[in-house]
């Protein structure tokens, strides 16, 4: 899908975010929904990435399979840094 480098603050999120997550490497391919991600934890981690790099992702941007997988979702707060 997309050979971006997760930013290691996003990938602590993730972590603290997703339940199933385990210790191993995290890629821009990890299926977040096999990983735990539910409806409520996709509004926390939301509302995490938000408040960590004082980026407002607007819910236009919400649609899709943008919770999918890290890289996904790193794609669309990286087009949004800058535009808070």
């Amino acid at each position: 899908m997309t050979d971006d480098i997760l930013d290691p603050g996003f990938e602590q999120i993730l972590r603290r975010t997703v339940p199933l997550l385990d210790d191993g490497q995290l890629t821009p391919e990890t299926d977040l929904m096999a990983a735990g991600l539910d409806s409520l934890a996709a509004v926390q981690l939301l509302a995490e990435i938000e408040a960590t790099y004082e980026v407002v992702i607007p819910d236009e941007a919400l649609l899709g399979d943008i919770f999918a997988t890290p890289g996904d979702l790193w794609h669309v707060v990286r087009r949004h840094l800058g535009s808070a």
